[in-house]
């Protein structure tokens, strides 16, 4: 019974409202946020919780938070506005137009040295098409495409349901990175033992790039001194330029500094090079817009180039 009235009070400004309380923890600042006033943002929430039947959001002194079923709804909401979306922008393309917003969610790798010069690229090919760009871990990442709050995520290795579907756009190795002189290096190779007295630098617990290289060194019987977590690649390539640890971070992120002599690079000897893929990642249920489509070509043309240049330093 709840299903079948939901469905008929649901229209933009109460799916808008609900998602925004999640976001804002206020259903003021919500109410705000879509352009209408409190008491209309109010009366909206009672229509929609005599539909579910149950309570959506709980007042506090300090703002609003949704309940469990909120989030639930919350959650089918921020799709559901994605999908409306989506569709707006089909329609553009039919009478000849191209316009709106993207929303993309990068973790570090593809955000911070592979998405600036594909936003510089897509902007000449569609200048009408504004992007907006969040950039965390893998799994915050994904869990903002849950949510709605994302169209696109780029991320690396990732658990996911079939809520998401997963397209890899560009192949990614790990690679451990120390100060110059710091490791006997040969080759190109380092031995697992020769590891032992290091400190290893590595992200948060989200993070792709930690749990890919922390499988690898476990399969190499790799233990070493302490593990000292950072809230950045660049933090952790600072740490390592000071001789503080060694850290095993994408290719990507570490050739320019390699190309530089400030980080020296190597592989595990004995051991198979770390590699990974990193996705596009999207709802299921929801097909790509035609902007989405062309970012997503974008993206791939201008990785080739990158892909080459990393491969030549980190060799």
């Amino acid at each position: 019974m709840a299903d079948s009235q939901l469905s008929v009070v649901w229209d933009t400004t109460r799916l808008r409202l609900l998602v925004e309380i999640g976001r804002l923890g206020s259903v003021s600042a919500a109410a705000r946020a879509i352009g209408i006033g409190q008491p209309s943002a109010s009366e909206h929430l009672r229509t929609l919780e005599g539909a579910a039947g149950q309570r959506l959001v709980e007042r506090g002194g300090r703002g609003s938070t949704l309940t469990e079923a909120g989030e639930v709804l919350a959650l089918h909401a921020g799709q559901a506005l994605a999908t409306l979306e989506a569709g707006a922008e089909e329609l553009h393309r039919l009478a000849g137009l191209e316009a709106g917003t993207i929303r993309i969610g990068a973790s570090t790798t593809p955000g911070v040295y592979l998405l600036p010069d594909t936003l510089g690229c897509f902007r000449r090919d569609h200048p009408n098409v504004a992007v907006e760009v969040e950039i965390a871990s893998s799994g915050h990442i994904l869990q903002r495409l849950l949510e709605g709050h994302v169209q696109l995520a780029l991320v690396g290795e990732v658990e996911s349901d079939e809520r998401v579907a997963l397209e890899p756009f560009l192949s990614d190795e790990l690679v451990g990175v120390c100060k110059p002189g710091e490791l006997r290096i040969q080759q190109g190779n380092v031995r697992p033992r020769a590891l032992a007295d290091q400190t290893l630098l590595v992200r948060e617990r989200t993070s792709s790039s930690r749990r890919v290289a922390e499988r690898a060194l476990a399969f190499a019987a790799v233990e070493s001194a302490g593990v000292w977590e950072l809230d950045s690649s660049e933090a952790i390539k600072r740490a390592a330029r000071e001789g503080l640890g060694v850290a095993f971070l994408s290719r990507y992120a570490v050739a320019e500094e390699v190309e530089r002599g400030e980080l020296e690079s190597f592989r595990i000897a004995g051991r198979p090079q770390i590699d990974r893929n990193l996705y596009v990642a999207r709802l299921a249920r929801r097909p790509l817009s035609p902007s989405e489509r062309g970012f997503v070509a974008t993206l791939t043309r201008c990785c080739a180039k990158s892909e080459e240049y990393a491969a030549s330093c980190v060799a």
